[in-house]
């Protein structure tokens, strides 16, 4: 499998069956929304960070939920696919989120090695809190 390039963020048992929505982190353009193996439904966001450029996956989605165009900050994306199902592609129900710097548009889940992980930004150092 090798090293996993975003953080997996997961629900609560109650949400199991509840559409959970998945939020900007920041403001761009919607670049790509398609299905995807591993993921289901995905999206690809082009944001600037600190004046860098930035792409940012959001994975697991239910593909018909999920928007399009220009985003701003807390705007939804779309929500979260069913557990264990085509829209997750078999996956748990939950959203892996990942910044991958620049403008390469780039959904990978994993790397091969720890070197390649230098092109991608911890989500958490944005999104969690303590």
């Amino acid at each position: 499998m090798g090293y996993h390039t975003g953080t997996d963020f997961e629900i609560f048992p109650e949400e199991l069956s509840a559409d959970i929505p998945v939020r900007a982190i920041c403001s761009g353009n919607l670049a790509l929304r398609e299905w995807a193996s591993g993921y289901g439904g995905v999206a690809v966001q082009n944001c600037e960070l600190a004046g860098s450029p930035i792409t940012v996956v959001y994975g697991h989605l239910k593909l018909e939920s999920i928007a399009s165009g220009n985003l701003k900050i807390g705007d939804r994306v779309g929500i979260l696919g069913a557990d264990h199902s085509a829209e997750t592609d078999g996956e748990r129900k939950h959203l892996h989120l990942g910044i991958h710097k620049g403008t390469v548009t780039n959904i990978a889940g994993y790397v091969v090695d720890q070197a390649n992980l230098t092109a991608w930004l911890d989500p958490c150092s944005l999104v969690c809190q303590n």
